[in-house]
């Protein structure tokens, strides 16, 4: 017999393929446009995370993307509930592969950090990212940290993570797309030198993906 848990993440997984294979399927910018109505009266910072990092970066968009992740702080999780109160939103459970219905701030304590939230045809990750004053906290690993001022940046009104921030991540378990978006940030970010040397000396700290980190070193001796 299935459990409510399995049952309730099967669910889950059935609205989420229907949006990833409709409304956004072929229309990928339409992600941003309406990621930025809904964040329009958030009060504060955010940040677009995952593959459109990329993409914002280098001003095109050079894949699809089905669905849009967001980083927030942390500290501002009980403002976020607040904000998506008309949301249905959900945890993942670290190392359990599943999800529970998210009721208060107590639901999302740490080590949870992925929030999926779900409104009417619309799909929304979160993920909640720990920092120190102005020093940003790599989860699996808070001796590896970034300065916001590296951590945030910008294309247009649109905020998002470094790309390199986020590589680290893809390193570590890199799928398809990922190796598409480090191919491009490593030939299109040519004044991106420090941001490089971070990912560089973050992957072998973490043991990221031994090719990657091949190429990168090639490419840094090249420039």
């Amino acid at each position: 017999m299935k459990g409510p848990s399995k049952l309730l993440n099967q669910q889950l997984d059935t609205i989420k393929f229907g949006l990833r294979n409709g409304e956004y399927a072929n229309d990928s910018f339409r992600c941003i446009a309406d990621l930025k109505r809904q964040m329009n009266g958030f009060d504060k910072p955010w940040f677009v995370a995952g593959g459109w990092t990329i993409d914002l970066f280098v001003g095109e968009v050079t894949r699809s993307h089905k669905d849009i992740d967001l980083c927030l702080f942390r500290e501002d999780a009980e403002y976020a509930l607040e904000y998506f109160h008309e949301w249905d939103i959900y945890v993942a459970i670290p190392g359990e592969q599943r999800l529970e219905k998210v009721r208060g701030i107590q639901d999302i304590e740490s080590p949870r950090y992925g929030l999926h939230m779900y409104k009417d045809k619309q799909f929304l990750e979160i993920l909640l990212t720990n920092r120190t004053d102005d020093q940003i906290l790599f989860r699996k690993n808070t001796r590896i940290q970034m300065s916001l001022d590296e951590f945030s940046k910008k294309s247009g009104e649109l905020p998002y993570v470094n790309p390199a921030w986020q590589l680290l991540f893809k390193s570590l378990n890199p799928r398809e797309e990922d190796e598409h978006d480090f191919l491009i940030y490593l030939h299109r970010s040519a004044a991106e030198r420090p941001a490089k040397l971070w990912l560089q000396e973050n992957m072998k700290a973490m043991n990221g993906s031994p090719r990657w980190i091949e190429e990168l070193d090639k490419h840094l001796l090249k420039t």
